[in-house]
């Protein structure tokens, strides 16, 4: 059996939003969030959001802690 790479399962980063510090790093992460969000089949839709939503957060209060 062949695996597509879109059926594989999608990792967890929602316990690890609040560990990544820098906003470079935060960057990379939400990009790479967003465009999973973008591809993502309904059912894996609301994780993703949730995840988004956190790293959204996270980069605006370690810009607010930065300025």
């Amino acid at each position: 059996m062949i695996r597509r790479e879109d059926l594989v399962p999608l990792s967890s980063l929602e316990a690890f939003v609040p560990t990544i510090d820098s906003l470079e790093e935060i960057c990379g992460w939400l990009g790479t969030f967003r465009e999973r969000l973008r591809e993502a089949r309904a059912e894996d839709r609301v994780p993703l959001e949730a995840t988004v939503q956190n790293l959204e957060a996270r980069f605006q209060m370690r810009r607010a802690e930065l300025s």
